[in-house]
């Protein structure tokens, strides 16, 4: 910088020409400084280029199912350039050629070939660094003794694995679920706009800078920190204050800071819940207002389109209350009948960027001007809703001059339409601006993030799985967020709703089948057992996509190839299904069945730990008279049936001795020698609990006068058995 230039940066030249001629100088200077400046960047960039483009050699085309790594190691930056490449996972379908014949199968069969591929791939180098227990198992854990090979014509798939049907962090299961749950929502919005009804698309974003946390964390210096959530029991009174009364809130618990994505599903909450959204009484004189009966002042309020006349009538049809006053909510003044709400999440040089997407369905036709009026009016109830979460207030947006068009708005509302796609004359549903609605909605997995370096999470899994460890950390910074949480939902009554005009898909994601499953025979081709499937398959890495990958482009040949280079024994370690002893699988009722069971015990647990915070002292001490009261009838119960018992025990040995006596008795009267006749251990006297009870000892007749007397029935005595006292019998 010049002297006249310092001195005009001071403002110390008195001459005006002087001082500007200084400036333009001065300001031509750093444009050029600029261009030389991006101009060597540029040149950096490009030589950084060229050292990895000639250090890296692609992969040869080797045999029919060759172990290929799952990213592109030479190229660990996370930001722009080869890193990108990262993303294009090295696949078999590439290397393999197609058999004689099949260069005709159309590059859509290769594709989604190759797609395939690519996702079984990340998923085995996901498993390699994944924080999660049921992502670790998917795909590799065994619920039986065998693996079932299913193999068709162009698919190839396993049966009796493990699957961890997560939405978020699985590329399997997540393109299975999203790719049903795309057609349902297809389908349905297809219906809904045929009827006559109208769709609007509504994209919700908030300003969003490097450093800010994904994940909700628990403070630091407290004892759950760095959890998610704050685990320690709770020590607060369990009882409520009383039965009318609610039960106060818990200071036990570690206070939480959420994060991003928690703020994000708050702030949408608040949007469709409260007063804003359903409307609300006028209130006047603690009560509501009454709908005016002056003419006068009827229609200065019928002329305000925000407040309506509200009459509640009872079942015969006759008003209950006078009308009064209603304030409408969003909800009615565009006709809302309910909303879908799913969440995306990329990550680029700003950081984490958790955004909603909501499709809003109305009982009348979309249309341009209303998505503008919905725009504006939900942009301010947003942006209060961001503040009040803690987000940073988001933009209105900036007026294009070519167009007119806003752009780069914190919140934007697109009508859908029902377009014809290609000549075969279906129709799908599309936005404004194009592209698929169902896939904005729900396929995040097949979205590349917009920008040089924004990525979706798939491809920091990628990159991750190059050993870049900023990318590891973000993915498993992403994995601690998203675990557990829904990805697509609906409002209530809307499903309800839609049911009247199409057919939904109502299964639950483990029900969903894998897109292979209608490509391949019910029967397994191959069965091999778990011994061999834990030995050879699993340890190996890409021995998994290589069996499938064989089996779809060589048939079951090639799985048997592949299978004998991992040193598998035929007939041994796999096999036909004929061939192999095993038990059964277990079928999905099977498993369902034992995943109800272990609900109802869950939900029984949660039932308890409800009573445990709701009831009040009055109740709990109801609940436990009337748990005593059961005991006590419990108790009775049992007594009663060990009396029952005892009595019927003494009277079946009380009817064995008399029977037993009458027959003696009987024996010693004609002969009274007969007891020469008996055995020691039968002469040995029979002892009665009661002789009153015997009809035979009643009958006995006393001995006569004189004569000598048996000393316990009284009967009269043989002269043998004078010197004993007592019948042999008695």
């Amino acid at each position: 910088m010049t002297r006249d230039q310092r001195a005009a940066d001071r403002g110390q030249l008195e001459d005006p020409a002087a001082r500007a001629a200084a400036w333009a100088d001065m300001d031509q200077r750093q444009a050029a400084a600029r261009v030389a400046g991006r101009a060597r960047r540029k040149a950096r960039q490009d030589a950084r280029t060229a050292r990895r483009t000639a250090n890296h050699t692609p992969a040869a085309p080797g045999a029919l199912s060759p172990r290929s790594e799952a990213t592109d190691d030479t190229s660990p930056a996370l930001h722009g350039g080869e890193a990108r490449e990262a993303v294009n996972l090295v696949s078999t379908a590439e290397q393999t050629p197609w058999p004689e014949g099949q260069q005709t199968a159309a590059d859509g069969e290769m594709k989604r070939l190759r797609l395939r591929d690519q996702r079984r791939r990340l998923r085995e180098a996901i498993q390699r660094f994944t924080r999660l227990s049921g992502l670790r198992g998917c795909g590799t854990g065994t619920t039986g003794e065998l693996v079932g090979v299913h193999v068709g014509t162009s698919a190839a798939r396993f049966a009796g694995l493990q699957s961890c049907h997560s939405v978020w962090a699985c590329p399997i299961c997540q393109a299975r679920i999203r790719a049903a749950r795309a057609v349902e929502l297809e389908r349905a919005a297809l219906a809904w706009l045929k009827a006559g009804h109208g769709l609007y698309m509504a994209t919700l974003t908030v300003p969003h800078w490097e450093h800010v946390r994904l994940a909700s964390r628990v403070k630091d210096g407290h004892k759950c920190a760095g959890q998610r959530s704050c685990t320690c029991p709770c020590k607060c009174p369990v009882l409520a204050p009383d039965p009318d009364q609610k039960r106060p809130p818990c200071t036990c618990a570690c206070p939480v800071d959420p994060g991003q994505l928690a703020r994000v599903v708050e702030a949408w909450r608040g949007v469709q819940g409260g007063t804003w959204w359903v409307g609300r009484d006028v209130i006047q004189d603690g009560a509501p207002a009454p709908w005016p009966t002056t003419e006068v002042n009827r229609l200065s309020l019928e002329a305000d389109s925000r407040y309506v006349r509200r009459q509640e009538f009872g079942p015969d049809g006759r008003p209950l209350d006078p009308a009064t006053i209603w304030q409408e909510g969003f909800r009615d003044r565009w006709g809302i009948v309910g909303t879908t709400r799913t969440i995306e999440i990329t990550w680029g040089a700003n950081g984490w960027h958790s955004h909603a997407h909501v499709l809003i369905w109305t009982e009348d036709e979309a249309t341009e001007a209303h998505a503008e009026r919905i725009e504006e009016e939900l942009f301010t109830r947003w942006a209060k809703r961001c503040k009040a979460v803690g987000l940073p207030a988001p933009a209105r947006g900036e007026i294009r001059l070519k167009d007119g068009k806003r752009i780069r708005k914190g919140v934007d509302v697109t009508p859908a339409t029902r377009e014809k796609a290609g000549a075969l004359g279906k129709y799908v549903i599309k936005l404004q601006e194009g592209g698929n609605l169902a896939m904005e909605m729900t396929r995040a997995d097949l979205k590349v993030a917009r920008g040089q370096k924004g990525k979706t999470a798939l491809e920091l899994a990628a990159v991750a799985a190059s050993g870049n460890e900023q990318a590891l950390h973000l993915w498993h910074e992403f994995e601690f967020a998203t675990r557990g949480m829904q990805c697509l939902t609906w409002s209530r009554g809307l499903r309800e709703r839609l049911a009247e005009l199409v057919e939904l898909d109502n299964r639950e994601d483990d029900e969903i089948p894998e897109e292979e499953t209608a490509e391949t025979p019910e029967e397994p081709s191959l069965l091999i057992t778990r011994a061999a499937w834990w030995k050879s398959i699993v340890p190996v890495y890409g021995a998994r996509p290589d069996i499938l990958h064989a089996g779809e482009v060589g048939g079951l040949p090639g799985v048997l190839a592949v299978l004998d280079k991992l040193g598998l024994v035929h007939g041994t370690d796999y096999g036909p299904p004929e061939t192999m002893a095993g038990p059964v699988l277990p079928s999905v009722d099977q498993l369902r069945r034992g995943q109800d069971v272990r609900q109802a015990r869950r939900d029984r647990r949660q039932a308890i730990d409800d009573a445990v915070y709701d009831r009040a002292p009055a109740q709990w001490a109801a609940a436990q008279e009337k748990r005593r009261a059961t005991i006590a009838k419990q108790k009775e119960a049992a007594e009663a049936a060990q009396a029952g018992t005892e009595d019927t025990a003494a009277e079946i040995q009380l009817t064995q001795a008399a029977a037993e006596f009458a027959r003696r008795r009987a024996e010693l009267r004609q002969n009274p020698d007969a007891y020469l006749n008996f055995e020691l251990h039968d002469v040995r006297p029979v002892t009665l609990p009661s002789l009153d009870d015997l009809d035979a000892v009643a009958d006995a007749k006393p001995a006569p006068q004189g004569k000598p007397a048996c000393a316990i029935c009284g009967g009269q005595l043989d002269p043998v058995l004078i010197a004993v006292g007592r019948h042999a019998m008695c």
